[in-house]
């Protein structure tokens, strides 16, 4: 699978997904063998819960990979350096059953602000997330960072996660997605 499919505006992949209401886009930030989670706003839906960054593709977004790009820096401050991989594709229905949505979750590599990639320090939205935190492999298993429990807000995220751990980020020329597949970059 390659990448070009998700350089299309959200009305061009909707008319080719005709099933599909709207499109959610995810980032999963690996960085030294930790993964980057953010936690919801007590005042938010799904408060106090952790979740990768991201949000809804807009119309006004010119692609669906500006959309992942916009969310992550809104969201954390972080500029999106490099799209290494879909990691996972899930639908689900709406929460008052307008339609079915999809979810894209991308693997990918940021700096900050500052051009900062070795150690990019990460800024949040206080409207949309209170804390942030760099889990392993480890704490993805036991559930917790620290003292902090990782509850998700959405199903499937640990697996998810996981599945970045297990991508191969290295090859040369490109990826191995979660399939062993090879992707172009």
């Amino acid at each position: 699978m390659t990448l070009h499919q998700f350089g299309v505006s959200l009305e061009t992949y909707l008319m080719t997904n005709p099933t599909i209401k709207g499109v959610i886009v995810s980032a999963v930030v690996l960085h030294h063998d930790q993964i980057l989670l953010i936690q919801r706003a007590a005042t938010d839906g799904f408060p106090n819960m952790w979740e990768t960054p991201g949000g809804g593709v807009d119309l006004g977004d010119e692609t669906l990979s500006h959309a992942l790009t916009r969310e992550l820096l809104e969201e954390t401050g972080l500029v999106l350096k490099d799209v290494m991989g879909l990691l996972d594709q899930l639908e689900f229905e709406g929460a008052s059953g307008e339609g079915r949505y999809r979810k894209l979750t991308f693997l990918v590599s940021v700096e900050d602000a500052d051009g900062q990639h070795e150690d990019p320090q990460v800024v949040l939205n206080p409207m949309e997330h209170q804390d942030f935190m760099w889990v392993s492999k480890d704490d993805l298993r036991t559930g917790f960072c620290g003292q902090r429990e990782i509850k998700f807000a959405y199903p499937g995220q640990r697996e998810t996660l996981f599945a970045a751990f297990r991508a191969d980020t290295k090859t040369p020329g490109g990826t191995k997605g979660v399939n062993g597949a090879e992707e172009a970059a």
